[in-house]
């Protein structure tokens, strides 16, 4: 089984920019969408991995806090975006493997390179 889905929920004001943030993550454009009556949000969907993030407007949820680690076979890109995008200053993992960041909602954000195989 592989994760294929996460759903943030983010204050209101910062919802489109926690969804661009993402979008520089997994290097994929952020997508408004509503479905049915429910409200609108942004679905941002990673090209290598399949894997999709909706942000929804924490309105009648709270905010998600948690903490994220993503693999990647160029970690050191996706650093560049956020910092291109000026939406943070990623810092060095204690082990100097990979970078961590603080996501525009607080979530802990962790990029780590593909681990090498055994």
């Amino acid at each position: 089984m592989r994760l294929s889905l996460i759903v943030l929920y983010a204050p209101e004001p910062l919802v489109d920019r926690a969804a661009r943030f993402y979008g520089a993550v997994l290097d994929a454009e952020p997508v408004a969408e509503q479905h049915g009556d429910g409200p609108e949000h942004w679905s941002v969907t990673s090209a290598e991995t399949g894997l999709v993030m909706e942000l929804y407007p924490a309105t009648s949820r709270p905010h998600t806090a948690t903490r994220l680690a993503f693999h990647g076979s160029d970690v050191d890109a996706a650093v560049q975006r956020l910092i291109d995008r000026a939406f943070a200053l990623p810092e060095k993992t204690k082990d100097g493997t990979g970078w961590w960041v603080s996501d525009p909602i607080g979530n802990t954000v962790v990029l780590l390179p593909e681990p090498t195989p055994s």
